[in-house]
């Protein structure tokens, strides 16, 4: 007489057979998305880092923008002094020269360019997407909206100092480095030629003044403007390391 066939067995032997195999693909899957996410968390960390190593260049680049930008504002404040006391005949025109030589190069051409290499890599492999909607939109506002405003305000500047050297006062662009005593002395002579003694004796010269103060006085209230969304992308980009870091 034959054994009769236990169908329980073997139905509850495929069904765990079945969920063994499921349980392992699913634990496989997870195991390969859980490693994914771990390198995506890195790769963000280190872009994290990244953009703040940029702002911090920024940040360096904005001070030195800066200073250059006070002293010319009070090299021109100087300026505007000394050819008001001229023109009221309280200071003779070789005093006026010497001044002008003592001054030197009024503006010192210095841009700011951002440092934009990390955020653009983010645009381009949309890692940018991993940083909290917030901070998201903080950055590209720097590197899009604030970027182009530094390049308008560096084209404007720029264009003033030219024409204020090219037009105005000739001297920087006759005489190199009017740091040295001998450009000095080259200065002071041909400050004292007949026609360019008229140059900078007339109102000309004195309204080009006030005019690339005015411009210097914008450019410094921008560079500010700068400085402070600089500063507050850092923060935040700052403070969100920080928030993943003490992640488990």
């Amino acid at each position: 007489m034959k054994t009769p066939i236990d169908y329980r067995f073997f139905a509850i032997k495929y069904v765990f057979e079945f969920f063994v195999v499921v349980l392992g693909i699913t634990v496989s899957f997870w195991v390969d998305e859980w490693n994914e996410q771990r390198k995506l968390d890195r790769y963000h960390v280190a872009d994290a880092k990244a953009m703040l190593e940029d702002l911090a260049v920024d940040a360096k680049r904005l001070e030195y923008v800066s200073y250059t930008i006070a002293r010319a504002d009070s090299n021109t404040a100087r300026l505007l002094e000394n050819i008001e006391q001229f023109r009221a005949g309280k200071m003779s025109y070789d005093a006026l020269a010497d001044s002008i030589v003592e001054v030197g190069y009024v503006y010192t051409y210095s841009t700011f360019f951002m440092n934009n290499g990390t955020y653009k890599s983010l645009i381009n492999n949309g890692r940018i997407q991993r940083f909290p909607l917030e901070v998201e939109k903080e950055i590209k506002d720097y590197y899009e909206f604030v970027s182009k405003r530094v390049q308008d305000n560096n084209r404007l500047v720029d264009d003033a100092a030219w024409e204020y050297y090219s037009l105005h006062h000739p001297l920087c662009h006759a005489i190199e480095n009017l740091s040295s005593s001998d450009s000095k002395k080259k200065a002071s002579t041909f400050l004292r030629f007949k026609d360019m003694k008229s140059e900078y004796s007339n109102a000309s010269f004195y309204k080009a003044n006030i005019s690339l103060r005015n411009r210097i006085q914008m450019h410094a209230r921008q560079v500010e403007g700068y400085q402070s969304t600089c500063d507050l992308v850092d923060s935040l980009v700052r403070a969100h390391l920080e928030d993943i870091a003490a992640l488990p």
